[in-house]
């Protein structure tokens, strides 16, 4: 009894400490709020991050680009643009964003989302199952915006479907 006891408790530390030793590729960006100059997603359940750029991008490319102005007290213009090494990647647009949950859509005059794969097709979001993106933190005087966000993407061409979930940021706008 003593022997099996002894096998299970160190079959147990050796399923934790393997379960423990992930690859940070695997993980998404913790969903913090601090300015961390995050961004990721799942791409049809696979782990994406905005990590870097190639030099097909042009030597100006960033792995998030971010472009804000406040339109009012309560509304907001927000853009977001990023690149991955793996050459796909991920918009966001808000022309008259709010903070809390934005519709989106696929008509470029409201909130709406793209996807670039690796071959530059381009999915939008779609109108039919609206994605949204939920904006936690908009702090002007510091210039931190973060938020979360997901939508399922549409190629025009064959109606092909990507699906973007789990998606979170955290952009210190003034870091970049």
């Amino acid at each position: 009894m003593k022997y099996f006891l002894k096998s299970v408790l160190v079959v147990a530390w050796g399923l934790l400490i393997a379960n423990s030793c992930k690859s940070k590729e695997d993980a998404l960006p913790a969903p913090t709020t601090e300015g961390r100059n995050t961004f990721g997603c799942k791409i049809n359940g696979k782990v994406w991050i905005a990590n870097g750029v190639t030099n097909e991008q042009g030597p100006s490319a960033k792995p998030i680009e971010v472009e804000f102005r406040q339109l009012s007290t309560n509304t907001f213009y927000l853009f977001i643009h990023t690149n991955a090494n793996t050459k796909d990647r991920v918009q966001l647009s808000l022309p008259a964003g709010k903070i809390g949950s934005n519709i989106l859509t696929n008509r470029y005059n409201e909130p709406f989302g793209i996807y670039y794969d690796n071959q530059f097709r381009l999915f939008n979001s779609m109108e039919a199952n609206p994605g949204k993106v939920v904006i936690t933190r908009l702090d002007t005087i510091n210039r931190i915006v973060s938020g979360t966000f997901e939508f399922d993407a549409q190629f025009i061409v064959n109606k092909e479907i990507t699906r973007i979930t789990e998606g979170r940021f955290d952009i210190d706008m003034d870091t970049l």
